[in-house]
């Protein structure tokens, strides 16, 4: 049972009247002494029980006649009377979002969610209008229907390898409701684990008279989950056509156990397997492999969180680049011949230019061959009065940069660097003694609206101690040729670095990583657009559904995690994975207090019990209102105490006339008024105890 008004239920406190009034009429009055009236004590006591039953009786009558014109004025309602409610417009938020696959007993939460929207929706009157956002997947479209469609896309509704956005989707809720409540009563039901990771950003500001949120969420606190935080092959560089690799596979979060079984799969068969520490990183061999895309996961043993236990990724294996040289380099032309004893590169014949991946241009010679979709390495020259030559076969080879003397004299170092590149940490010791400024002679790409300054962080690869570059990649405009620019030569007299051990590291990067293409994104998260080659007509997703799709378009990864086949016909031009972001498997949920405090100025009910929720939704008119049954009774009740006391006033004249009339014992017949003894002891018997004393 509930109230439409309860501030009105205030106006029971008037039952206390006449039971103040009663108390106050129970005071002995003065005594007059009137020997004429002395009869009257034996009527009184003849019918004082009978008067003082009736006494009750009305002051009882008054009191819930008082009661029931309260209860009446608050408009009470049964909850589960049958009866209907106000047409309401309700925005349900689903939260779908990766934590939601908790499993808890033996259901997931994301069913205990839905469990209770269904509840919602079996209730929903004929005029009652619903929006159903599912929060993890914010770019599907909120469209209004009625409950039989709503609950039907409810059921539909499954576990995304996406995190949720509450926040944003409150106020996506805010503006349905502004928009299509249409005169309807507004409320919004959150459904949701409360993860503290779904309320990025700032809440929605609640405005003037904001809709109720309907909060609810399980109850007790989630159990330890480990995950698969991150996976990398070969160091972040991805192993040549032929060549064995490792994969290290970070292991976050926390178990009851002390380790776990880490386990790799290629080509959907598993392959090897390694033991790790929770947290920790295990390191898994990965076996030679041809060229090609190969499509591969990482996995765990399941817990209750099973979304995050299984890591995809795609490994793109590479031919070795075949390098030519323009012109021999002592120190290069070495480190060249080991590199391709190791198969990481192949080396073409100095004359047979259209062979060569890379070529590199020492003084800038050979530079013209990036227009013909190569990538080119330029050294600088040894003497600085080659510079102005130099100078010119970049510019003839359309490369926006240039040379420059640094003035002074004095030894420079490689900025030192925090992460774990073990290359980077190498170079902190080199000593260089020969070093030329990098100028950017044509516009520096675009960054977030703003022109960057020369040698933009994008397109940087290793700096200086004093912030200036040291190597610079970029692609020249127009077509598929990239060049990559470093500031010494790579001679004893320029630097300590071709004697060191760093120099074969830096020049397999130079020639790998740093010179292939920019590769095509391998992961990606929900909701993230991927930009598809040229050739592609179809993407393939992991249950082997195909989406038609236009050749250099951008594909929004689906929320299904697994390995998305990018096609043309039936030919594989391309792959990319879809993880989980992981954030999501971090299950800290936010408190109840932490959230009203969030939600200042919204009306905010948060509740764990189902049948609480039952009684919190629609909470505009919910249920059979019973206010009309209870005024009737109140007047029934009047009616009933006028009858009641009008009784008792003739009840109390009768006696008084017989009384009064009748001859005392001596001392003769009392000689009373006419018109004066049947009203004085009507009187006294109608007012209880409050009446003059008789002696």
């Amino acid at each position: 049972m509930g109230f439409l008004s309860p501030f009105l239920l205030l106006l029971g406190l008037a039952a206390a009247v006449p039971l103040i009034l009663h108390l106050f009429q129970r005071q002995q009055g003065p005594r007059v002494v009137f020997p004429a009236l002395r009869y009257l004590r034996r009527a009184e006591k003849e019918h004082a029980r009978r008067i003082k039953l009736r006494q009750l009786l009305l002051l009882a009558l008054r009191m819930a006649m008082l009661v029931l014109l309260a209860l009446a004025a608050a408009r009470p309602f049964f909850r589960h009377g049958g009866g209907g409610h106000e047409p309401t417009a309700v925005v349900i938020i689903l939260d779908n979002s990766l934590s939601t696959g908790l499993v808890l007993g033996e259901r997931r939460v994301l069913d205990e969610l839905k469990a209770r929207a269904l509840e919602t929706l079996e209730r929903a009157g004929s005029d009652d209008r619903f929006w159903l956002i599912r929060a993890a997947t914010p770019w599907e479209a909120a469209v209004p229907g009625d409950a039989a469609s709503t609950a039907q896309r409810v059921r539909e509704t499954e576990v995304a390898s996406a995190s949720a956005d509450l926040n944003g989707a409150l106020a996506r809720a805010r503006a349905l409701l502004a928009a299509g409540a249409e005169g309807r009563a507004a409320e919004i039901h959150l459904l949701t684990d409360l993860q503290a990771s779904a309320f990025p950003g700032t809440a929605p500001a609640a405005g003037v008279d904001p809709p109720p949120i309907l909060v609810w969420t399980p109850d007790g606190e989630p159990p330890a989950n480990a995950t698969i935080a991150d996976v990398e092959v070969g160091g972040g560089l991805p192993p040549r056509a032929g060549e064995r690799s490792m994969i290290g596979v970070e292991i976050a979060g926390r178990r009851a156990e002390d380790s776990v079984v880490v386990r790799l799969a290629l080509d959907g068969r598993m392959t090897a397997a390694d033991h790790a520490p929770v947290p920790g990183v295990a390191q898994i061999p990965l076996p030679a492999r041809s060229a090609g895309i190969v499509p591969g996961w990482v996995e765990l043993d399941p817990d209750a969180l099973r979304g995050d236990d299984r890591r995809h990724f795609v490994l793109r294996v590479e031919p070795p680049p075949v390098i030519r040289s323009t012109q021999p380099l002592p120190f290069v032309d070495e480190a060249l011949a080991v590199l391709a004893n190791a198969g990481r590169i192949r080396l073409a014949d100095r004359g047979a230019a259209s062979d060569a991946d890379i070529v590199i241009a020492p003084a800038a010679v050979g530079a013209d061959a990036v227009r013909s979709e190569r990538t080119v390495v330029v050294l600088p020259p040894t003497s600085p009065l080659e510079l102005p030559a130099v100078n010119t076969r970049l510019a003839q080879a359309g490369i926006p940069w240039r040379y420059a003397r640094v003035d002074g004299e004095g030894e420079a170092r490689f900025a030192p660097v925090e992460d774990g590149d073990e290359l980077l940490r190498a170079l902190e010791g080199i000593r260089i003694q020969q070093v030329y400024r990098l100028e950017r002679t044509g516009p520096a790409p675009a960054s977030s609206g703003e022109s960057p300054a020369p040698a933009a962080l994008d397109s940087t690869l290793l700096r200086l101690r004093d912030g200036t570059a040291w190597a610079v990649r970029g692609e020249l405009p127009g077509t598929m040729g990239r060049y990559v620019l470093l500031a010494s030569p790579l001679s004893l007299e320029a630097s300590t670095l071709p004697s060191s051990a760093a120099m074969l590291p830096l020049l397999d990067r130079v020639l790998g990583a740093w010179a292939a293409a920019e590769p095509a994104r391998s992961h990606v998260t929900p909701g993230e657009a991927v930009v598809l080659p040229s050739l592609a007509d179809a993407v393939e997703r992991p249950d082997g559904v195909r989406d038609p799709v236009e050749g250099g378009s951008r594909y929004r990864a689906p929320a299904q995690p697994g390995i998305y086949r990018v096609l043309a016909g039936d030919r594989l031009v391309d792959a990319f994975a879809v993880n989980p972001p992981a954030v999501e498997s971090d299950l800290a949920r936010l408190e109840r207090r932490q959230l009203n405090a969030m939600l200042d100025g919204w009306r905010v009910r948060i509740t764990d019990d189902a049948g609480d929720w039952l009684r919190m939704i629609y909470q505009r008119r919910l249920g059979r209102e019973v206010w009309r049954p209870l005024l009737l009774l109140a007047l029934a009740l009047l009616l009933v105490e006028g009858l009641v006391a009008a009784a008792g006033r003739v009840r109390a004249a009768r006696p008084a006339e017989r009384t009064a009339g009748r001859a005392p014992a001596t001392g003769g017949p009392a000689k009373v008024p006419a018109g004066h003894a049947a009203p004085a002891a009507a009187g006294a018997a109608f007012s209880g105890d409050r009446r003059p004393g008789v002696r």
